[in-house]
């Protein structure tokens, strides 16, 4: 479905196992080469298969989304772990969140060192009794068993250079209009909504943050409500794009409360929560799913989203 010139909303599969996954939606300040055009469309393809695979072996919701977001999470060309976003210093600083249908709950921000941020959350949500935390010290990440890297490792020279790019546009006589363009580009996020075969339903999100963010700075992805929901009385949500809308937004949390409490079909969900981000000046994406029945797909108009999904033999990526 099509909300006049705001937002594009697809519905995507059906009953029973469910994958679909983002690998970031917005503004892009370049257009994508074909080579990178294929690098994004061959790594969304080795996520959905891997997550997938966990589904068709009567694997949890929670364990494909897991899966799936690791592969994205070593693939460069997205905004989570290894190809991070940079902060003003030229540090990568990671958020991530895991929710299950049932309530259960991991996040965590700030981290530094963990390869996959997706672990981190989980190990929050299995080896803790909170909900999240900030920048866990690498002790604490040891204790929980989780692999830890240089930060070095995050950096790669694209995203240096995206930042340097940043930088420029930002300094002294750069036009509002460019300056602008930059700050509705720089941001990103990988995430993922899965429904197993015993029709339980999961949600994870991990991201680099945004080009150029002070440190410190903590976006949507890891706030519980604001990029990431899971209720398995409606939906799972995982949301992307800048994510301060988004917080505004309770993006979400909002989504699933058109369902559950206004009635709304769930792609209709998705077009209002999107057009009131449109409205707040933000873009971006949302995939979910709901506890039956088909998921949705959606972006505002003038962003471009990498997604893929799969249900049963049906497979498609695009970017």
């Amino acid at each position: 479905m099509s909300m006049g010139d705001v937002v594009h909303v697809e519905r995507v599969g059906g009953e029973g196992p469910l994958l679909v996954i983002h690998g970031g939606a917005g503004r892009r300040l370049h257009e994508m080469t074909l080579e990178q055009k294929a690098e994004t469309n061959a790594a969304l393809a080795a996520a959905l298969d891997a997550g997938y695979a966990v589904l068709a072996a009567e694997g949890t919701a929670a364990d494909a989304v897991i899966v799936a977001i690791h592969v994205m999470e070593e693939a460069p060309c997205f905004n989570c772990a290894r190809g991070a976003a940079l902060t003003l210093d030229g540090t990568a600083e990671l958020d991530a969140c895991l929710m299950l249908g049932n309530g259960e709950t991991g996040a965590a921000c700030g981290l530094t060192s963990a390869k996959h941020p997706i672990d981190v959350a989980r190990a929050v949500m299995g080896r803790t009794p909170h909900v999240l935390f900030s920048a866990p010290s690498p002790a604490l990440l040891d204790e929980w068993g989780i692999e830890q890297v240089d930060n070095a490792y995050f950096v790669t020279p694209a995203r240096a250079a995206a930042l340097e790019e940043w930088k420029q546009l930002h300094a002294a006589g750069a036009s509002a209009a460019d300056v602008a363009a930059a700050d509705a580009t720089r941001h990103g996020t990988v995430g993922a909504v899965a429904r197993d075969a015993r029709g339980n339903i999961a949600t994870g999100t991990s991201t680099g943050g945004i080009t150029g963010q002070v440190s410190g700075r903590v976006g949507d992805s890891p706030l519980c409500g604001a990029g990431t929901y899971a209720n398995a009385g409606s939906v799972a949500v995982s949301c992307t794009g800048t994510g301060e809308t988004f917080i505004q937004e309770v993006a979400a949390y909002q989504v699933h409360a058109r369902v559950s409490m206004a009635g709304e079909a769930l792609d209709e969900a998705c077009a209002h929560m999107l057009e009131a981000v449109d409205a707040r000046g933000g873009n971006g994406g949302v995939i979910a799913l709901p506890a039956e029945g088909a998921g949705a797909i959606g972006y505002t108009c003038g962003a471009q989203m990498n997604r893929a999904w799969a249900w049963e033999g049906q497979r498609f990526t695009g970017v």
